[in-house]
Protein backbone atom coordinates (compact mmCIF):
# COMPACT_ATOMS: atom_id res chain seq x y z
CA UNK A 1 0.00 0.00 0.00
CA UNK A 2 1.09 3.11 -0.75
CA UNK A 3 1.52 5.84 1.78
CA UNK A 4 -0.95 8.25 -0.53
CA UNK A 5 -3.52 5.46 -0.11
CA UNK A 6 -2.52 4.42 3.79
CA UNK A 7 -2.91 8.13 4.56
CA UNK A 8 -6.32 8.15 2.97
CA UNK A 9 -7.96 4.64 4.16
CA UNK A 10 -6.42 5.46 8.27
CA UNK A 11 -7.03 9.18 7.99
CA UNK A 12 -4.00 10.07 9.50
CA UNK A 13 -0.88 9.19 9.75
CA UNK A 14 0.64 7.06 12.14
CA UNK A 15 3.10 9.54 13.81
CA UNK A 16 0.17 12.20 14.19
CA UNK A 17 -1.42 9.48 16.09
CA UNK A 18 1.26 8.34 18.08
CA UNK A 19 1.38 12.34 18.91
CA UNK A 20 -1.87 12.42 19.48
CA UNK A 21 -1.88 9.42 22.27
CA UNK A 22 1.12 10.83 24.00
CA UNK A 23 -0.53 14.24 24.67
CA UNK A 24 -3.70 12.76 25.86
CA UNK A 25 -1.99 10.63 28.13
CA UNK A 26 0.35 13.98 29.55
CA UNK A 27 -2.87 15.90 29.81
CA UNK A 28 -5.01 13.16 31.63
CA UNK A 29 -1.57 12.21 34.00
CA UNK A 30 -1.40 16.53 34.39
CA UNK A 31 -4.77 16.63 35.76
CA UNK A 32 -4.97 13.60 37.95
CA UNK A 33 -1.69 14.95 40.13
CA UNK A 34 -3.61 18.22 40.64
CA UNK A 35 -6.57 16.69 41.47
CA UNK A 36 -4.70 14.46 43.39
CA UNK A 37 -2.85 17.55 45.13
CA UNK A 38 -6.08 19.09 45.60
CA UNK A 39 -6.90 15.89 47.86
CA UNK A 40 -3.62 15.63 49.61
CA UNK A 41 -4.13 19.36 50.35
CA UNK A 42 -7.70 19.21 51.49
CA UNK A 43 -6.74 16.58 54.16
CA UNK A 44 -3.50 17.68 55.46
CA UNK A 45 -5.39 20.46 56.99
CA UNK A 46 -7.22 17.73 59.49
CA UNK A 47 -4.83 14.84 59.45
CA UNK A 48 -0.74 15.02 59.84
CA UNK A 49 0.83 13.03 57.47
CA UNK A 50 3.70 10.62 58.78
CA UNK A 51 5.05 9.59 55.40
CA UNK A 52 8.82 9.33 57.10
CA UNK A 53 8.38 6.69 59.68
CA UNK A 54 5.51 4.52 57.79
CA UNK A 55 8.13 4.59 54.59
CA UNK A 56 10.19 2.56 57.15
CA UNK A 57 8.40 -0.40 57.00
CA UNK A 58 8.46 -0.96 53.36
CA UNK A 59 10.70 -4.41 53.74
CA UNK A 60 7.71 -5.92 55.74
CA UNK A 61 5.59 -5.04 52.04
CA UNK A 62 8.00 -6.09 50.12
CA UNK A 63 7.75 -10.00 51.50
CA UNK A 64 4.20 -9.62 50.93
CA UNK A 65 4.70 -8.26 47.48
CA UNK A 66 6.83 -11.18 47.05
CA UNK A 67 4.23 -13.81 48.30
CA UNK A 68 1.41 -12.20 46.05
CA UNK A 69 3.36 -12.36 42.90
CA UNK A 70 4.33 -16.20 43.62
CA UNK A 71 0.65 -17.10 44.33
CA UNK A 72 -0.49 -14.85 41.54
CA UNK A 73 1.73 -16.50 39.10
CA UNK A 74 1.23 -20.06 40.32
CA UNK A 75 -2.69 -20.09 40.51
CA UNK A 76 -2.23 -18.43 36.67
CA UNK A 77 -0.35 -21.36 35.51
CA UNK A 78 -2.57 -23.67 37.41
CA UNK A 79 -5.62 -22.31 36.52
CA UNK A 80 -4.30 -21.81 32.44
CA UNK A 81 -3.78 -25.60 32.89
CA UNK A 82 -7.17 -26.34 33.90
CA UNK A 83 -9.26 -23.83 32.23
CA UNK A 84 -8.27 -25.12 28.80
CA UNK A 85 -8.87 -28.68 30.05
CA UNK A 86 -12.51 -27.49 31.38
CA UNK A 87 -13.00 -25.73 27.76
CA UNK A 88 -12.09 -28.48 26.14
CA UNK A 89 -14.68 -30.89 27.87
CA UNK A 90 -17.08 -28.64 27.31
CA UNK A 91 -16.53 -28.74 23.50
CA UNK A 92 -16.18 -32.40 23.61
CA UNK A 93 -18.19 -34.56 21.73
CA UNK A 94 -18.72 -36.34 24.89
CA UNK A 95 -22.12 -35.53 26.11
CA UNK A 96 -21.49 -36.14 29.92
CA UNK A 97 -17.68 -34.54 29.63
CA UNK A 98 -19.93 -31.53 28.16
CA UNK A 99 -22.14 -31.55 31.37
CA UNK A 100 -19.53 -31.76 33.81
CA UNK A 101 -17.47 -28.97 32.57
CA UNK A 102 -20.66 -27.15 32.22
CA UNK A 103 -21.63 -28.15 35.93
CA UNK A 104 -18.40 -27.12 36.97
CA UNK A 105 -18.28 -23.59 35.38
CA UNK A 106 -21.34 -22.62 36.80
CA UNK A 107 -21.01 -23.84 40.28
CA UNK A 108 -18.17 -21.79 40.67
CA UNK A 109 -19.11 -18.76 38.68
CA UNK A 110 -22.09 -18.01 41.04
CA UNK A 111 -20.28 -18.50 44.19
CA UNK A 112 -18.48 -15.60 45.41
CA UNK A 113 -14.58 -16.11 45.74
CA UNK A 114 -14.60 -15.18 49.74
CA UNK A 115 -17.11 -18.12 50.32
CA UNK A 116 -15.33 -20.58 48.35
CA UNK A 117 -11.80 -19.47 50.13
CA UNK A 118 -13.60 -20.14 53.57
CA UNK A 119 -15.09 -23.66 52.36
CA UNK A 120 -11.92 -24.86 51.21
CA UNK A 121 -9.79 -23.82 54.09
CA UNK A 122 -12.18 -24.17 56.62
CA UNK A 123 -14.56 -26.90 55.02
CA UNK A 124 -11.90 -29.09 52.52
CA UNK A 125 -9.07 -29.24 54.39
CA UNK A 126 -10.13 -30.43 57.49
CA UNK A 127 -11.78 -33.14 56.01
CA UNK A 128 -8.54 -33.93 54.33
CA UNK A 129 -6.80 -33.57 57.95
CA UNK A 130 -4.73 -30.87 56.68
CA UNK A 131 -2.39 -29.74 59.34
CA UNK A 132 -0.25 -26.39 58.99
CA UNK A 133 1.90 -28.13 56.55
CA UNK A 134 0.80 -29.85 53.93
CA UNK A 135 3.26 -32.73 52.36
CA UNK A 136 3.48 -32.63 48.42
CA UNK A 137 5.59 -35.35 46.62
CA UNK A 138 8.46 -34.49 49.67
CA UNK A 139 8.22 -30.94 49.41
CA UNK A 140 6.55 -28.85 52.80
CA UNK A 141 4.22 -26.25 51.87
CA UNK A 142 2.30 -24.06 54.16
CA UNK A 143 -1.13 -24.91 54.48
CA UNK A 144 -2.21 -21.44 54.15
CA UNK A 145 -0.37 -21.19 50.80
CA UNK A 146 -1.08 -24.58 49.60
CA UNK A 147 -4.79 -24.08 49.82
CA UNK A 148 -5.34 -20.32 48.79
CA UNK A 149 -3.30 -21.03 45.75
CA UNK A 150 -5.67 -24.31 44.97
CA UNK A 151 -9.06 -22.04 45.99
CA UNK A 152 -7.63 -19.23 43.46
CA UNK A 153 -7.03 -21.66 40.81
CA UNK A 154 -10.09 -23.65 40.76
CA UNK A 155 -11.84 -20.07 41.15
CA UNK A 156 -10.02 -18.40 38.48
CA UNK A 157 -10.06 -21.80 36.36
CA UNK A 158 -14.04 -21.29 35.72
CA UNK A 159 -13.24 -18.30 34.18
CA UNK A 160 -10.65 -18.92 32.21
CA UNK A 161 -12.44 -21.77 30.76
CA UNK A 162 -15.18 -19.44 29.07
CA UNK A 163 -11.97 -17.53 27.74
CA UNK A 164 -10.31 -20.61 26.18
CA UNK A 165 -13.73 -21.60 24.98
CA UNK A 166 -14.88 -18.28 23.31
CA UNK A 167 -11.79 -18.56 21.69
CA UNK A 168 -11.69 -21.83 20.39
CA UNK A 169 -15.36 -21.06 18.79
CA UNK A 170 -13.71 -17.69 17.08
CA UNK A 171 -11.69 -20.33 14.84
CA UNK A 172 -13.97 -21.07 11.87
CA UNK A 173 -15.54 -24.35 11.37
CA UNK A 174 -13.65 -25.39 8.52
CA UNK A 175 -10.39 -25.27 9.97
CA UNK A 176 -11.83 -29.01 11.83
CA UNK A 177 -13.47 -30.31 9.09
CA UNK A 178 -10.08 -29.76 6.55
CA UNK A 179 -8.11 -31.37 9.47
CA UNK A 180 -11.05 -34.31 10.18
CA UNK A 181 -10.92 -34.48 6.03
CA UNK A 182 -6.95 -35.07 6.52
CA UNK A 183 -7.41 -38.28 8.52
CA UNK A 184 -6.65 -36.66 11.68
CA UNK A 185 -9.15 -37.62 14.82
CA UNK A 186 -10.56 -35.10 16.82
CA UNK A 187 -8.29 -34.39 19.23
CA UNK A 188 -5.04 -34.20 17.51
CA UNK A 189 -7.16 -31.55 15.24
CA UNK A 190 -7.64 -29.58 17.96
CA UNK A 191 -4.21 -30.01 19.34
CA UNK A 192 -2.30 -29.48 15.72
CA UNK A 193 -4.38 -27.05 13.87
CA UNK A 194 -7.55 -25.11 15.93
CA UNK A 195 -5.84 -24.92 19.27
CA UNK A 196 -2.58 -22.78 18.04
CA UNK A 197 -4.88 -20.26 16.32
CA UNK A 198 -7.46 -20.07 19.19
CA UNK A 199 -4.11 -19.22 21.50
CA UNK A 200 -3.48 -16.12 19.72
CA UNK A 201 -6.76 -15.24 20.11
CA UNK A 202 -6.99 -15.81 24.17
CA UNK A 203 -3.86 -14.08 25.06
CA UNK A 204 -5.09 -10.60 25.36
CA UNK A 205 -8.54 -11.72 27.96
CA UNK A 206 -5.95 -13.95 29.31
CA UNK A 207 -3.58 -11.04 30.58
CA UNK A 208 -6.77 -8.79 31.93
CA UNK A 209 -7.86 -12.27 33.65
CA UNK A 210 -4.51 -12.45 35.66
CA UNK A 211 -5.34 -8.33 36.64
CA UNK A 212 -8.54 -9.87 38.18
CA UNK A 213 -6.53 -12.56 40.29
CA UNK A 214 -4.12 -10.57 41.27
CA UNK A 215 -6.55 -8.43 42.92
CA UNK A 216 -8.78 -11.09 44.07
CA UNK A 217 -5.40 -12.83 45.99
CA UNK A 218 -6.17 -10.25 48.55
CA UNK A 219 -8.67 -12.06 49.76
CA UNK A 220 -6.17 -14.63 51.27
CA UNK A 221 -5.79 -12.74 53.69
CA UNK A 222 -8.94 -14.10 55.44
CA UNK A 223 -6.95 -17.07 55.86
CA UNK A 224 -4.13 -15.42 57.47
CA UNK A 225 -1.60 -15.71 54.47
CA UNK A 226 0.92 -12.84 54.74
CA UNK A 227 0.43 -11.02 51.12
CA UNK A 228 0.25 -7.55 50.96
CA UNK A 229 -3.13 -6.48 52.13
CA UNK A 230 -2.40 -8.52 55.40
CA UNK A 231 0.64 -7.26 55.74
CA UNK A 232 -0.57 -3.54 55.84
CA UNK A 233 -3.54 -4.84 58.28
CA UNK A 234 -0.83 -5.98 60.42
CA UNK A 235 1.03 -3.05 60.25
CA UNK A 236 -1.56 -0.96 60.84
CA UNK A 237 -3.14 -2.32 63.88
CA UNK A 238 0.18 -2.13 65.46
CA UNK A 239 1.25 1.64 64.30
CA UNK A 240 -0.77 4.48 64.19
CA UNK A 241 -0.36 4.85 60.17
CA UNK A 242 -3.10 3.57 58.73
CA UNK A 243 -3.87 6.14 56.23
CA UNK A 244 -0.16 5.88 54.71
CA UNK A 245 0.02 2.06 55.03
CA UNK A 246 -2.84 1.52 52.77
CA UNK A 247 -2.40 4.37 50.84
CA UNK A 248 1.01 2.42 50.17
CA UNK A 249 -0.97 -1.15 50.03
CA UNK A 250 -2.92 0.84 47.13
CA UNK A 251 0.31 1.90 44.98
CA UNK A 252 2.14 -1.64 45.52
CA UNK A 253 -1.31 -2.76 43.55
CA UNK A 254 -1.26 -0.19 41.00
CA UNK A 255 2.34 -0.85 40.40
CA UNK A 256 1.13 -4.58 39.48
CA UNK A 257 -1.79 -4.19 37.70
CA UNK A 258 -0.83 -0.85 35.53
CA UNK A 259 1.28 -2.63 33.62
CA UNK A 260 -0.22 -5.65 32.93
CA UNK A 261 -3.22 -3.73 31.81
CA UNK A 262 -0.86 -1.90 29.47
CA UNK A 263 -0.09 -4.91 28.54
CA UNK A 264 -3.50 -6.38 27.83
CA UNK A 265 -4.16 -3.23 25.13
CA UNK A 266 -0.78 -3.86 23.68
CA UNK A 267 -1.64 -7.64 22.63
CA UNK A 268 -5.02 -7.14 21.91
CA UNK A 269 -4.02 -4.85 19.32
CA UNK A 270 -1.11 -7.26 18.21
CA UNK A 271 -3.35 -10.12 18.09
CA UNK A 272 -6.48 -8.06 16.71
CA UNK A 273 -7.91 -10.35 13.81
CA UNK A 274 -10.23 -8.96 11.89
CA UNK A 275 -10.07 -5.68 12.97
CA UNK A 276 -9.19 -2.06 10.98
CA UNK A 277 -7.36 0.86 12.34
CA UNK A 278 -9.00 3.44 14.55
CA UNK A 279 -10.03 6.24 12.61
CA UNK A 280 -10.18 9.43 14.73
Amino acid sequence: MTPDLKLEVTGQPREYRALKLALRVLLVSALMAITLAIIYWVLSQNYPFRWRPALQHLDAFNKGLVLTLQVSAVAMILGAALGLLVALARLSPLFFLRDMGTLYVHSLRNIPFLVFILFMYFGVAPAFQSGAAVDLFGWHIDGRLFWGILALSLFEASFISEIFRAGIQSIHPTQMEAARSLGMNYFRAMRYVVLPQAFRVVIPPLTGELIALVKESALLMVISLPELTLTARQQGSQLPFQFEFYTILAAYYLAITLPLAGLSYLLERKFKIGGREEVS
